[in-house]
């Protein structure tokens, strides 16, 4: 028998957003008892929370649930009878529409799947709808997880700008997205160096470089615009409390701004070809021939042309190449190119004066620079699972465990592990389920928690739930982009065990269903490099790689140990003890030309395999020691803000200037830094490397003044 919980006289009223979430689960509940569609009038007198209300009130309420309900992925049946014109619309709740289709995992793809989860968990925004939908998809299979996978590959998702104000951003933006809702917010604009109030309509997340990016029409500009979600201050607000704001979008592509090069963001296009070295054309054809053409050439060499709207952009990536690169035109872009590196050796070959200090305010607050490394830190919050899949969620788990019995126990520390939850709220959750009825007092369950465990009593109509839900769109989407991410970029052998789960997936969501799952490209190795780390990260092979080694502009041969694969800000990493070296060295996986597996066996090393989950020191010195040593470097008021968003520790001068300081483990990559920046940064300390730069640059600018 259902037990009455509810609230006695003087005791506090549930919170109106539970009183919602109650509402429009019995109406679900209520929708999914009846045999035959429903009209309003029936629904207004059975269905808790509607009672009471006048008609008018009843309508715009059960309109709202209704919409509600339907973005959560539980479309309603709609019937218009037209044999009767005073007869209202009926609705209903089809099981097909309601029901999660049984997908047929195999061992394999069930571990597969878990992995992802163990892989993502702590690093990943949309770590908790992820855990739901799996929830979901593994009800009452075991969870076997791939240890060996688990235990060599490190994932960091959530790049180094996230935040806790970054994923409240994302969950705001997420909600407006789906609801077709006009967003307001204050925005940083950081190429012109202002802020202003924004109006947007959102249309799409991106996640690109480590980043969250929103595409959406800007009011202002009249025209679509792309938004960096760390540049976003303040709260985002909603234009209007209507339903809908906008209509979505026809034939709008996102691919423009997902697959395009820093240097191609703009509208109006040029074109200009760049010479490479043997050293890096193999790479850049690998790496950067989507976004333009690459001719080898038989002695390795090689032609890169591409369009180009930024003329500064495309001159930073092609110096930060150092030798190995040279523009061959357009004529105005190498006269460009030729004014930067002059530019370059003027202001490393006299002295360079720097304005004075901004003065310090000593009545100001003092204001903390964040930490220079948060990759290994789990954010205050991420996108949280929405309360009312939640709710579905531990409501199916609860009955399934019954099975055909009328009462059970479940471990309370197994469902807060299973959904992430504390104590407090498991209680709460349970709470809100007792109440949720079928209409005419009808219920499906009744939990509480007694000491550690959750006793269960399933009632009438418990059996409606004890099947997993469709997917939410957010659900969907999280386990999709997970394993679109983990499925097809992890640098190891394709995985048929995730293809196939992803296959099952999309086939049980329906094309008509699917979200869209917005991720830009990642630095990934060719397919005969990532077999051949596969093979000997899983059986404990020695490598032969052919590594270039940006920093030196070298190729070299190299016998190593793998021990460790790390995705950070997208580019993988072979954390490994290399012989050459006799000591550990971290490869960045998509400069490694070619990967041969060896025969030899090698011992995994405690000190190595200890530092997990894994992020190396000095990742953009890949390839060299972890000895750290620090720079100096003036900054322009033009870079200064764009390089602060990289490095938070810096002081700022009074002619809009900073001087950063720019952690290295390798001198040949702090002088190319420096290069790239077209004199616009000039090295103060160390004094030695000063010369080098100049020396570098001039050795590049004979290039250009040779007939």
């Amino acid at each position: 028998m259902h037990l009455d919980v509810t609230p006695l006289a003087g005791a506090p009223m549930a919170m109106r957003d539970d009183d919602k979430l109650v509402r429009q689960l019995s109406l679900v509940a209520f929708l999914m008892s009846q045999q035959r569609p429903v009209t309003a009038d029936e629904i207004h007198e059975s269905v808790e929370g509607y009672g009471g209300m006048s008609d008018q009130a009843f309508l715009r309420r059960f309109y709202a649930d209704r919409g509600e309900i339907e973005a959560m992925g539980l479309k309603l049946a709609v019937e218009r009878p037209t044999d009767d014109p005073f007869q209202g619309d009926l609705y209903a709740l089809p099981p097909e529409n309601y029901y999660l289709p049984q997908i047929d995992f195999d061992e394999r793809e069930l571990s597969a799947l878990h992995t992802c989860l163990y892989l993502l968990e702590g690093q990943f925004a949309y770590a908790e709808p992820l855990r739901l939908a799996l929830q979901h998809l593994t009800l009452g299979r075991p969870s076997p997880l791939d240890d060996h996978a688990a235990r060599t590959v490190s994932v960091n998702l959530l790049g180094g700008d996230y935040s806790p104000e970054v994923a409240t951003h994302l969950s705001k933006i997420e909600s407006a997205i789906s609801r077709r809702k006009t967003i307001r917010f204050t925005y940083y604009s950081i190429g012109r160096d202002e802020r202003s109030e924004r109006e947007v309509d959102p249309y799409s997340l991106l996640y690109l470089g480590g980043n969250w990016y929103m595409v959406g029409f800007s009011h202002e500009r009249e025209a679509s615009r792309i938004f960096r979600l760390s540049r976003i201050e303040g709260r985002i607000t909603f234009k209007t409390r209507a339903e809908h704001d906008f209509a979505a979008p026809r034939n709008f592509d996102v691919s423009r701004y997902r697959d395009r090069a820093p240097w191609q963001l703009d509208d109006e296009m040029h074109t200009a070809t760049i010479a490479l070295s043997p050293v890096v054309a193999w790479w850049v054809e690998q790496m950067f021939g989507t976004y333009g053409s690459c001719q080898l050439k038989k002695d390795g060499s090689g032609l890169f042309t591409t369009e180009y709207s930024s003329a500064n952009a495309l001159l930073t990536w092609v110096l930060s190449l150092g030798m190995h690169a040279e523009v061959i035109g357009p004529d105005a872009l190498r006269t460009a190119a030729q004014e930067a590196l002059t530019h370059v050796i003027d202001r490393h070959t006299a002295p360079h004066a720097i304005a004075p200090p901004v003065p310090i305010d000593p009545d100001a607050p003092e204001v903390v620079a964040p930490s220079p490394d948060r990759s290994n830190v789990a954010p205050d919050k991420v996108v949280p699972a929405e309360r009312f899949a939640r709710l579905l969620a531990l409501m199916t788990r609860l009955l399934a465990a019954c099975g055909d019995a009328m009462h059970t126990t479940v471990p309370v520390a197994e469902l807060r592990t299973a959904l992430n939850i504390d104590r407090k709220v498991l209680d709460e959750d349970l709470t809100l389920l007792n109440l949720i009825n079928f209409g005419g007092g009808c219920y499906a369950l009744y939990a509480k928690i007694e000491g550690d465990i959750v006793a269960v009593t399933r009632e009438t109509y418990g059996d409606h739930f004890a099947r997993p839900a469709r997917l939410s769109p957010l659900e969907a989407k999280a386990l999709l982009w997970a394993l679109e991410f983990i499925g097809d970029r992890l640098p190891v052998e394709a995985d048929d065990a995730l293809v196939s789960a992803r296959m099952k997936v999309e086939q049980a969501i329906g094309a008509d269903n699917l979200p869209e799952v917005e991720i830009g490209r990642v630095q990934n190795a060719n397919a005969e490099v990532s077999v051949a780390i596969n093979h000997a990260l899983r059986d404990d092979h020695m490598l032969e790689i052919e590594y270039w080694t940006s920093a030196r502009g070298a190729l070299t041969t190299r016998t190593i140990e793998p021990h460790l694969l790390v995705n950070a800000r997208d580019a993988w990493y072979l954390v490994a003890f290399c012989h050459q070296a006799q000591d550990q060295r971290t490869f960045r996986v998509d400069r490694i030309r070619s990967a041969t597996v060896l025969a030899t066996h090698f011992s995994r090393r405690a000190d190595i395999m200890a530092a997990g989950p894994y992020l190396p020191f000095g990742i953009r010195n890949e390839g060299g020691g972890a000895t750290a040593q620090s720079a100096s470097v003036w900054c322009s008021e033009s870079l200064s803000r764009w390089v602060i968003e990289e490095h938070p520790s810096w002081d700022r001068h009074t002619d809009g200037s900073v001087v950063v300081e720019i952690p290295y483990a390798s001198e040949e990559w702090m002088v190319k830094e420096v290069l790239k920046h077209q004199g616009d940064a000039v090295l103060l300390e160390p004094e030695s490397l000063r010369a080098t730069i100049a020396a570098m640059a001039t050795e590049i600018v004979a290039r250009y003044t040779t007939a």
